[in-house]
């Protein structure tokens, strides 16, 4: 039998002077426009990121958390800031009641009571997208926060047309954006999705609370928020509704500002996001492949595919084993992102599956404190990405999330402001590396990354997806590198992702090779991509040539955009 098949793809975006990468056409506009008012990289992010926080809303916003790498040509200095959530503190190891089943959420933890860490107002982390991008913009940026807020005041205020997309992600959680009425008095008409009118006068969706609150931060800063009258009024309107958020854990909270984790790839430097992100995980998976011949076996051949399918699972069993945040827990970075480590465990893959595979040897990692070991990823998560590069060779790679779709799906009443639920991040268990304390960051999944050539910036690239964005990034930067691909190419190409037993394969992917792969010992399970249905992670990026010529690209199965100057 021979079908017909459902193929997408996009052209790929070129810029001479700028080139901006996201997941919605209206915030890479506004980066665009600000490259072109001659605002550098950082500026077009910030923009961008308040932008997209407004027309995505159930992806990313002000009441969740993000990481950022900025690359400043002119001091040929990378540098990342991790304004993730945090557990506030109040968070206690055991502050949930445990049930003896697995939770429904993306990741495997034992459940919880009334789902208490995944919706609603315990599940709720301190949100750092504020202090991050405001902090980005005062050290590295060259115009005005206020001025970089406007699009998106303008668009909570006025109102952005409702696409099918936000329709449909809407429709997805409506019983949970019902339960809470300040969340349904803003997502829903009347407990229904709003409607999509096509040929038709749009429906517009407006966010008034919420552009007063993004126009408080304007005027007076980031302090307002987290100093000032509108902490006080979120704080309040949480716990009022049973949050344990407090007005100290928004004054004490930080951005973190550090070197990034620095990998290597056939001769690339790849700058990733420090832990406790999916950054480490990136780059052991980076290092893996680097002890194999892609480019001689070929894309997605069973030979290449069965060495990817080993080495990220060795890189995500390693992650499950050991990775939290290293001022909470003893975590052998430096260890799992060394190469020799990942020759090491790359001469104990064979021509046939591993039947089981087994963490890094702790005395051989340097681990002094053992942990019981977290439970895999079982799906994808909701986050937002965007790269930008501008006309100076500065760039940005920027990731940032409410966690799930919609976060806690609480919006703090009077604020407009939609709130994370970060606290499902952490193991709900006591004992491990990821488990909760106060003031301490979850195991987050974002890896914003960049790839350089000597000091150039070659790459900016990122994704969303959950821990299914490492296994996309690890495969976009082969197919560039290894074999060839365009920016555009390389995130439209089928993908394989491990973070999920069985392994995932898109059905794009020759049946020989699936079959090919089963015959090595391989568990697959077939997956189909199409609109409304992405089971892998959608990745954004940026590819620099020799000459300046910047060249976009954007996952085709999503509405995102780039758009270059």
């Amino acid at each position: 039998m021979r079908r017909t098949a459902w193929v997408l793809d996009r052209t790929e975006a070129t810029g001479e002077r700028g080139m901006v990468a996201a997941k919605h056409e209206l915030a890479a506009e506004v980066g665009a426009q600000v490259l072109e008012a001659g605002g550098n990289a950082v500026d077009a992010a910030v923009a961008t990121a308040f932008t997209v926080g407004v027309v995505e809303p159930f992806m990313n916003g002000i009441g969740g958390g993000g990481l950022m790498l900025v690359y400043l040509a002119d001091r040929r200095q990378t540098i990342a800031l991790d304004f993730a959530m945090v557990a506030p503190r109040a968070a206690r190891p055991d502050m949930y009641e445990l049930l003896d089943a697995t939770s429904p959420s993306m990741f495997g933890w034992r459940a919880v009571r009334d789902d208490a860490n995944i919706h609603g107002p315990l599940s709720i982390a301190v949100p750092g997208t504020v202090a991050g991008l405001a902090l980005a913009v005062e050290r590295y940026g060259t115009m005005p926060l206020r001025e970089l807020m406007q699009p998106a005041i303008r668009y909570a205020r006025q109102g952005f047309p409702v696409s099918w997309h936000t329709s449909f992600e809407i429709a997805q959680d409506l019983e949970l954006l019902n339960r809470y009425p300040s969340t349904r008095a803003i997502f829903t008409r009347d407990g229904l999705p709003w409607p999509v009118l096509t040929g038709l006068e749009q429906t517009l969706l407006v966010q008034g609370d919420l552009a007063r609150s993004l126009e408080a931060i304007a005027e007076r800063g980031p302090d307002v928020f987290y100093r000032g009258e509108l902490g006080r009024a979120l704080v309040e309107g949480l716990r009022g509704l049973g949050s344990i958020l407090s007005e100290d854990d928004l004054h004490s909270y930080e951005v973190r500002v550090a070197e990034p984790l620095w990998g290597r790839y056939r001769g690339y430097r790849v700058a990733a996001a420090p832990a406790p992100s999916g950054g480490p995980t990136l780059l052991e998976c980076l290092h893996l492949m680097e002890c194999f011949d892609l480019r001689a076996s070929g894309h997605n051949t069973v030979e290449t595919l069965h060495y990817l399918i080993e080495a990220f699972r060795q890189a995500f069993v390693d992650r499950f084993a050991y990775l939290a945040d290293p001022a909470f827990a003893d975590v052998p970075i430096a260890a799992l992102i060394d190469p020799e480590y990942a020759r090491e465990q790359a001469a104990r893959i064979g021509e046939q599956a591993r039947p089981a595979v087994e963490p890094g040897d702790p005395e051989r990692l340097g681990v002094r404190q053992r942990y019981a070991r977290s439970m895999p990823s079982y799906g994808a998560g909701s986050t937002t990405h965007l790269s930008v590069v501008d006309r100076w060779g500065n760039a940005v790679s920027l990731t940032q999330t409410l966690l799930s779709a919609w976060g806690s799906r609480v919006v703090a009443p009077g604020t407009g402001i939609l709130m994370n639920n970060g606290m499902m991040w952490f193991d709900p268990e006591p004992g491990r590396a990821n488990s909760i304390a106060p003031g301490k960051r979850p195991l987050a999944n974002m890896s914003p990354a960049l790839v350089l050539e000597g000091e150039r910036v070659y790459l900016s690239l990122g994704a969303m997806g959950g821990r299914k964005i490492i296994n996309a990034l690890a495969q976009v930067i082969s197919n560039v590198i290894d074999h060839g691909m365009g920016i555009q190419a390389a995130i439209t190409a089928p993908r394989i992702d491990c973070s999920v037993q069985p392994a995932l394969v898109s059905s794009r992917i020759d049946p020989a090779v699936v079959e090919g792969l089963r015959a090595r010992g391989h568990r697959l399970q077939v997956v189909v991509e199409d609109v409304g249905n992405v089971p892998f992670a959608s990745p954004v990026g940026i590819l620099v040539e020799a000459d300046g010529t910047l060249r976009g690209g954007a996952n085709p199965y999503y509405p995102a955009m780039a758009i270059g100057v």
